[in-house]
């Protein structure tokens, strides 16, 4: 929350990546995360034996038609967020098509 010293200021400092890390299928962060318009990275890091789905898609519109990226056992993926991007994302077993929760949003 601004403070009324910060409240118009534009904001800097804003890191260049960030990671989120999958345990037990759910995100750590869950809530917002935020990088650089300049491009920033949001590194998904599954740290469960079992691949993911995870589900993008943009502020205010249907999940089902967000975009679904594998996410393997153990591995790593990257997004990158461009200037004014704003997504919610879900993490999915491969076989669940309901979304769970929402998670988010990663945006710049």
């Amino acid at each position: 929350m601004p403070t009324k010293k910060s409240a118009g200021k534009k904001r800097t400092g804003l890191p260049k990546s960030a990671t989120i890390t999958i345990g037990h299928g759910k995100p750590v962060p869950s809530d917002e995360v935020e990088v650089t318009p300049k491009a920033g990275r949001i590194h998904f890091k599954n740290k469960d034996k079992a691949d993911h789905r995870l589900r993008l898609w943009r502020k205010g519109t249907n999940p089902n038609a967000g975009i679904d990226i594998l996410l393997p056992a153990g591995r790593n993926i990257t997004v990158v967020i461009k200037k004014n991007d704003e997504f919610n994302y879900d993490v999915m077993t491969i076989k669940n098509l309901i979304i769970n929760a929402t998670y988010g949003p990663i945006k710049n």
